[in-house]
């Protein structure tokens, strides 16, 4: 479900009014439910599954069907605009994923981040979500399992040509948003690789260079450095107003790129409540002043939402001069 215009104005002028006023005035713009740390591929980037990576997923941990019910149900309440589905793994090798979607079609904006290699018949099920995006890094088929570590390159092929073809009839709003992560393995194929699934029907190509960790220093492209640590000024943080982020045990976050800040679990708290928490507004402020534990995070330092981080800033530089004029 796309929100009209001014459903969608009328949100952000309550969360704007609520980062000036220092309280949550509605629920959250997007949250990321982590849903399993299965997966069938192991690219050569990720920090899941990547080879020479120190982090071990199980493979066997999925969220409880019943604490994602209750976590719909409480991101309704709130207002919430968009459910990214995602994962520590593939989000649609999830047992009941395909129970999921049926449940938040017609309440959110629906974002599935996706490897792409569901099976061929699922593609009208993935047209129930509103957009997907798929980590695809390569436009033939060795070079894809070099890269991204199994032979599934035209499982993927066809499920793009599939969702293309059937969105006419089933969901013309779709967009298939294909993601390639740019490494010294692929930088070159790029073109090559838009030029493919954009053929096959994929509305854009998203380009973003790989996020550098110790197992994948050998993926750097040519004059990459390592991102140590901002400077200067410390810069807006709005994540608390405007994202939140529920690992796979249920977990909340104020983001997905910080997990070691727990700020209560849905499966003993309801996420109202740790949304309206305040241990939730005193992180609020301390992200968006860059007080502690905030400033001393790499995760902060390295942070990967910047470009979101400096729209929402735009956005409340623009309501200051409008409450001011």
């Amino acid at each position: 479900m796309i929100l009209d215009s001014r459903e969608q104005k009328r949100r952000l002028l309550l969360r704007l009014k609520g980062v000036e006023s220092g309280r949550v005035l509605i629920g959250p713009s997007v949250v990321n439910v982590h849903l399993t740390d299965l997966c069938n591929l192991a690219c050569q980037y990720c920090w899941y599954y990547g080879p020479g990576t120190p982090h071990q997923p199980t493979k066997k941990k999925h969220m409880p069907y019943e604490l994602f019910e209750k976590l719909a149900a409480d991101c309704a309440d709130l207002q919430v605009d968009t459910i990214f589905l995602s994962g520590e793994g593939e989000p649609t090798l999830h047992p009941r994923f395909w129970d999921m979607l049926p449940h938040l079609e017609k309440t959110f904006t629906v974002n599935i981040y996706s490897n792409g290699t569901f099976p061929l018949a699922r593609c009208r099920d993935i047209l129930r979500a509103d957009r997907i995006v798929i980590n695809f890094g390569e436009a033939d088929r060795e070079s894809y399992r070099k890269l991204q570590g199994k032979d599934l390159f035209m499982r993927v092929i066809r499920n793009i040509r599939e969702l293309a073809k059937l969105r006419a009839k089933y969901n013309p709003t779709f967009i298939i948003h294909v993601l390639f992560i740019m490494t010294r393995l692929n930088a070159e194929h790029y073109l090559k690789t838009e030029t493919l699934v954009k053929k096959l029907g994929a509305d854009m190509v998203e380009k973003r260079v790989l996020e550098v960790y110790e197992h994948s220093r050998h993926l750097m492209l040519p004059g990459q450095g390592v991102k140590n640590g901002t400077s200067g000024e410390w810069p807006p943080c709005y994540h608390g107003w405007f994202n939140s982020a529920i690992s796979l045990n249920g977990d909340v976050n104020v983001c997905c790129a910080l997990k070691r800040l727990t700020l209560g679990n849905i499966g003993t708290t309801s996420f109202t409540d740790i949304w309206r928490s305040d241990a939730y507004a005193q992180a609020r402020v301390s992200a968006l002043t860059g007080g502690d534990p905030f400033r001393n995070y790499q995760e902060c330092m390295k942070c990967p939402l910047t470009k979101r981080n400096k729209e929402i800033d735009a956005q409340m530089d623009m309501y200051n001069r409008v409450q001011q004029a």
